[in-house]
């Protein structure tokens, strides 16, 4: 009886020692930020180890490095650590952990991450580099075939929309838009972010381009400032985008999900939910539809303008019957068909500069951006002549009362393309007029001149306001020491470099040249904060140098953090200053010894390192 056993017992062992590896084809995963770099082709969950068979896209000759501190991690909290990067077989590149890898000039590469092994009836897995930011995370990674069910929270359970909804009526409302987001199967560490663009408030000579990091369980909340109800833009990077319509005074929840298949949004609660959530399912519905690149493709097969302009009629009949057809609400399906109409208006009285925009690679992709561009215009101006019946267009959709809710009103001259807008909308014109107004009416304009440029009072009162705010934060930043806001507009461009440079006579100075708007100078200031305490008592001055491309409101905010002395010139100034140093870009640094010779000169910040080695320099 007892060698029965044993015997049974070996079995087993030996069965259990001949269990099959599992192999995950083309696994799903999340990669956040990196999706589009990297693309897990196959795991192996073998006895002996387990293998992730990676494809990186880099561009040629830039380089990546896994930490040799990189491990998988399982639901039970238990880590598997990376064991090497050898290659399997010669479609492989060999990987040195902790070590630059160099990407083929292909722009892409084979790699294999050894691992030890995770139980063999694993179904889910995380890879990190480690929690810290910008390492690199590849989240739920798991077979393809495992349907994995998404827990759906209380108080989101058995959501009850409206039968239907109507875009409001356009009307100034000055108020607050509260944006809430919970994002399902959030785990920390993830650093995902919620954006929100394609917003500029009226009232504001800024863009709301912002983002909002998610905080530890999975939830944002934000404010924007509205003046009325309108469309914008919002997502998560590396997961998908959608338009969302919010309103002033309003609330707008919404429920997401981390996953790979590019249709995060779950569902909404709040202001114009089922909108919300129709224009979320649109985005996938009409996506082919709606694209531009395949206008481009059908309307370059036409041969004459005739043939042209009936390709472009017949493209936006389809979209406007498509849309039709669905059973979105009122308010989706107005704004869809704003964007087909908008779109339409530009190709057919804009034909040149927008057909010139694109063009086709070797093997037919198309692709946006063309070096010849201002050539290209010049060559096709004759592709498309508009017959008389046909050159005063008549707004169908874009010029009705909720016209201003959409954002496809804001990418859209009404009077360009409509000679009698105004006649049908005193409103919708004027308001439309009001960010171009900002741009360049001056903060000591009178009331007459709003009055001639607007009709609606309405409108007017934003402007004023905008006048107000505007001197008001004048008045505030004249009183600053360091800050130096219309104090020197009379000085000649000719010399008001030489101007600023003299204040600072035996000192060495640093100038940077920047905008609010300017991601890479943000970056620059961001890399400079720590150094810039390390000099502190030196004899070197900070200078910074902006124009009226940025926002005051913003840039009184953003100077705070900045230590250093601040230029606010007219943009005669600004663009002299930038000619003298032959700079087409910013950020624009410069930097002079003590005795106010130049010594240094660069474009785009290049990172700290030339920086040190200048200042040193002119310190010594």
């Amino acid at each position: 009886m007892k060698s029965t056993i044993i015997t049974i017992l070996l079995a087993v062992v030996a069965m259990a020692g001949q269990a099959k590896d599992i192999i995950w084809e083309n696994p799903s995963a999340f990669m956040g930020s990196y999706n589009s770099e990297f693309k897990i082709n196959k795991v192996e969950l073998k006895q002996t180890e387990t293998v992730l068979h990676i494809t990186a896209n880099y561009q040629p000759h830039s380089w990546i490095r896994f930490d040799k501190h990189s491990f998988l991690q399982t639901p039970d909290g238990k880590k598997y650590t990376i064991t090497s990067g050898a290659k399997t077989n010669e479609k492989e590149s060999d990987l040195q952990l902790d070590s630059l890898f160099w990407m083929p000039e292909s722009g892409m590469a084979q790699l294999a991450l050894h691992f030890k092994p995770v139980p063999l009836d694993t179904k889910v897995m995380d890879f990190l580099e480690s929690y810290n930011d910008g390492d690199f995370k590849f989240w739920n990674i798991c077979d393809s075939k495992t349907k994995r069910e998404v827990v759906i929270p209380e108080d989101w359970k058995n959501v009850k929309y409206a039968k239907d909804e109507t875009l409001p009526a356009a009307k100034i409302k000055k108020g607050i838009a509260t944006i809430k987001v919970k994002m399902l199967g959030f785990k920390k560490g993830m650093e995902l972010d919620f954006f929100m663009h394609n917003l500029q408030p009226l009232g504001s000579n800024d863009q709301f381009n912002k983002v909002f990091r998610f905080a530890d369980d999975g939830t944002v909340k934000f404010e924007v400032p509205l003046w009325l109800t309108r469309e914008v833009t919002v997502g998560v990077e590396g997961m998908a985008n959608a338009n969302i319509v919010i309103g002033p005074d309003q609330e707008t929840n919404i429920l997401m999900k981390v996953t790979s298949d590019h249709q995060p949004f779950v569902a909404f609660k709040g202001y114009m939910a089922k909108t919300n959530m129709d224009l979320t399912k649109a985005d996938n519905e009409f996506e082919t539809l709606m694209d531009e690149d395949n206008t481009y493709l059908k309307v370059r097969e036409c041969n004459t303008s005739a043939e042209r302009l009936q390709c472009l009629t017949d493209i936006f009949n389809q979209r406007t019957e498509a849309i039709k057809k669905t059973k979105y609400t009122t308010a989706a399906k107005d704004l869809l068909y704003m964007e087909a109409e908008r779109q339409f208006a530009k190709w057919t009285r804009n034909f040149a500069s927008t057909f010139s925009l694109y063009g086709l690679t070797a093997n037919g992709m198309v692709y946006r951006g063309n070096d010849h561009y201002l050539e290209d215009v010049e060559k096709n101006k004759d592709m498309l002549t508009l017959p008389a019946g046909e050159a005063n267009y008549t707004w169908k959709y874009l010029n009705e009362p909720g016209s201003p809710c959409s954002a496809a009103f804001w990418n859209t001259e009404l009077r360009s393309y409509d000679l009698r807008a105004s006649e049908k909308s005193v409103f919708n014109t004027d308001v439309c007029l009001i960010p171009t107004l900002l741009r360049n009416i001056k903060d000591d304009a009178s009331d007459d001149v709003v009055k001639e440029m607007l009709t609606d009072e309405d409108c007017r009162n934003v402007v004023r306001e905008y006048m107000a705010e505007q001197q008001r934060i004048a008045q505030q930043l004249g009183s600053q020491e360091h800050v130096f806001y219309q104090k020197l507009d009379n000085v000649a461009p000719e010399i008001i470099l030489q101007t600023i440079l003299d204040k600072y006579k035996g000192k060495a100075v640093l100038i940077d040249i920047w905008a609010t708007w300017c991601g890479p100078c943000k970056a620059g200031h961001a890399a400079m904060k720590p150094w810039k305490k390390e000099l502190k008592g030196k004899n070197i001055q900070f200078v910074y140098i902006t124009s009226p491309t940025s926002p005051l409101a913003t840039w009184q905010e953003m100077i705070k953090d900045i230590d250093g002395d601040h230029y606010y010139l007219t943009k005669e100034q600004y663009n002299y200053i930038l000619d003298k140093y032959e700079s087409q870009g910013i950020p624009t640094y410069a930097i002079y010894d003590a005795q106010g010779n130049q010594t240094f000169k660069d474009i785009g910040f290049p990172g700290l390192k030339p920086f040190k080695v200048a200042v040193d320099k002119v310190l010594k």
